[in-house]
């Protein structure tokens, strides 16, 4: 009998034992939660990087951010540069440019010098005062007549310039520094070969009067003879004569480009034709022909 309650008493322990892990187990903490799961390989891959990585200097950050703040300034600049070179593509094109010049009464210039700043070319208006000229987009016009103040006006890629020039003396007009010729010698006939010589629009020195602006004005005073026809129907105006002035300041080709008749047009040709030689226009250190405008005006006196 002893050995069966042996038998028996163990077994029951065993039971106890196995019961009493059972209820541990279900209740009682995981083993796993005290565990690193390393057992996934991704994660431990990344946390092995990561243990390997060495810190972060603080040198190497800064040159990064040096490096960036480069590259962006580069950006910037190279950005800049193609807008500039844009712009200066336009600036520099070619646009065609008309208007009207006028007097300070409101009446056409016809003869008006356009001439295009720092470039060999220019042109006149027409007797209604208008002109076209192709000009850069960025260029300026200056703008002359005989008689009046010049004017100097941008034109900033507009395509319609007006001008109204005052009358007055111009202190940078018709300046030259060569010798008078002989005076009483005009519109003289030309040799086959100077006839042939290009006549100019656009000079560097413009031809002069003996005594400039204010010895031309002298000299039209005390020269004019006011046409008895325009005394009797009381009327005035302008006469606006074009020239040619050769290379020893006799005249040619004298022409009206717009007169107010009764006698006037007549006078004004009577009075160039007795002026004296002019100071010729150079161009290039050379002399040459230029063409010339030139107002007359014809006013009555207040009795």
């Amino acid at each position: 009998m002893k050995p069966s309650y042996s038998v028996s008493a163990r077994l029951r322990f065993c039971q106890r034992r196995m019961d009493n892990r059972l209820i541990a187990y279900t209740f009682g903490p995981k083993p796993s939660a005290f565990v690193t799961p390393f057992f996934q390989s991704s994660t431990l891959k990344q946390r092995i990087l990561m243990l390997q990585k060495s810190e972060t200097n603080r040198w190497a950050v800064v040159k990064y951010g040096f490096v960036a703040l480069l590259t962006f300034s580069l950006f910037i600049f190279v950005a800049a540069c193609e807008d500039q070179a844009k712009q200066e593509v336009v600036n520099n094109k070619e646009i065609t440019v008309s208007g009207q010049i006028l007097a300070n009464d409101g009446k056409p210039l016809p003869g008006a010098n356009i001439v295009v700043n720092n470039v060999e070319r220019g042109t006149t208006t027409d007797v209604k005062g208008r002109y076209k000229i192709t000009v850069p987009a960025n260029g300026t016009l200056l703008i002359s007549f005989a008689g009046h103040k010049s004017q100097e006006i941008a034109v900033g890629g507009k395509t319609v310039v007006n001008a109204r020039l005052v009358e007055g003396s111009d202190e940078t007009a018709g300046r030259f520094s060569g010798q008078t010729t002989a005076p009483n010698r005009t519109a003289e006939k030309l040799t086959a070969e100077q006839d042939k010589e290009h006549i100019f629009t656009v000079v560097e020195k413009h031809p002069e009067f003996p005594g400039g602006m204010i010895g031309l004005t002298r000299f039209i005073h005390e020269n004019l003879r006011y046409p008895e026809a325009a005394q009797k129907a009381h009327v005035s105006g302008k006469v606006f004569l074009s020239f040619v002035i050769n290379t020893d300041g006799s005249f040619q080709d004298i022409q009206v480009l717009k007169g107010f008749g009764f006698g006037a047009d007549e006078e004004a040709i009577r009075v160039l034709k007795a002026m004296p030689r002019w100071k010729p226009a150079m161009q290039n250190g050379k002399l040459v022909r230029v063409k010339y405008n030139l107002p007359i005006k014809f006013e009555l006196e207040d009795n």
